[in-house]
């Protein structure tokens, strides 16, 4: 039987692949959100509106690789959701931050990552490797984020070790999506953005947790 769904599914299977799991990263982070409930505090509700900013980018992302759209409806929702990754990116660093040198660190920082976030998003509608900006400071982000847990692990700070390996597997997804790697799983075709979110959703896990092992060590925080 056909619906509107089904009639206006993209044809091409590595763009679906990579929609279904797309929509996978939005069940995930929900489910972080889920894990990360608690008492209110500030990086209690840095860590959960990362994740939930996720959720919106990634179901963005589901409509965006998984349906036939004009390529006008399909820059309009490109730009919203390379914002909205911007800012759960912010908002990672800005956790990283408040671990590391406290909540007014994080309060200050937070509105100067906002406006990098959006200063990379704008570079990266106008160079010819549209996503490559955004990459860059992705990785940026990320590097800085794994030198701070990495020095906090070193000194038995609580939940960082679990924090640093998401960090890890993140940088690896990272660095999957640039390429133009493709795989086949059983009958299923991935391209590079679909094993960048199946590889992303792998540490979702261990930063889950990393962070609620930090919540609950320094509540007052």
């Amino acid at each position: 039987m056909k619906t509107w769904l089904t009639d206006n599914l993209i044809d091409d299977p590595r763009e679906q692949t990579t929609a279904a799991t797309d929509l996978l990263l939005a069940v995930g982070a929900y489910i972080a959100i889920w894990r990360l409930h608690g008492e209110p505090s500030w990086r209690r509700q840095v860590w959960q509106s990362a994740f939930g900013i996720l959720v919106g980018s990634s179901v963005l992302g589901t409509i965006v690789h998984g349906l036939r759209l004009s390529e006008a409806s399909r820059e309009r929702l490109w730009q919203p959701l390379n914002l909205l990754l911007g800012l759960v990116l912010a908002l990672f660093a800005t956790g990283a931050i408040s671990d590391r040198w406290g909540k007014r660190a994080g309060q200050w920082v937070l509105p100067l990552l906002v406006i990098a976030a959006r200063g990379f998003v704008w570079l990266s509608r106008r160079v010819q490797r549209g996503f490559l900006p955004f990459i860059l400071y992705e990785i940026t982000v990320m590097l800085t984020a794994l030198v701070i847990y990495i020095d906090l692990d070193r000194h038995r700070y609580p939940g960082a070790r679990n924090i640093t390996i998401g960090i890890l597997i993140t940088m690896l997804a990272a660095g999957i999506q640039t390429s133009s790697l493709e795989l086949r799983i059983g009958k299923l075709p991935f391209d590079h953005n679909g094993l960048f979110h199946l590889v992303q959703l792998t540490a979702f896990p261990f930063l889950v947790e990393g962070v609620r092992v930090t919540l609950a060590a320094n509540p007052e925080s």
